[in-house]
């Protein structure tokens, strides 16, 4: 059996996404897992209330945000006040003091995912 490791998973930590009242930030564990993209994709699963990133493939009638270029002390932050807004509209969540989520990745579809709801229905 050959194994392919990656030693700087143990310290680097788990996939965080970090939601606050201005927007959604990554840290670099859940930016390698989305492969450091130029741009991204987010969408959001109002249903289940899950958000779902993935890299921008040119998808068309999409809006793409722009990801690598903005990485900063090994986060990203992306502004989405008023999507932060409308989530706490519909939800029970409240963001004014930043929640953090770890994240799952998907390797088939390529997608970060957090379910956000999930903390609150354990409980």
């Amino acid at each position: 059996m050959e194994y392919n490791f990656n030693w700087s998973a143990v310290s680097g930590g788990a996939p965080y996404i970090t939601f606050s009242s201005l927007g959604i930030a990554f840290n670099s564990v859940a930016i390698e897992k989305l492969g450091t993209p130029v741009q991204i994709l987010i969408g959001f699963d109002e249903e289940h209330c899950a958000i779902g990133i993935k890299a921008f493939n040119n998808e068309v009638g999409v809006k793409p945000y722009e990801f690598a270029s903005r990485v900063k002390n090994g986060w990203i932050r992306i502004g989405c006040k008023d999507f932060i807004k409308y989530l706490q509209s519909i939800s029970p969540l409240d963001f004014t003091v930043s929640k953090k989520y770890v994240a799952q990745f998907d390797s088939n579809s390529k997608i970060l995912s957090v379910k956000l709801l999930d903390d609150i229905l354990d409980k």
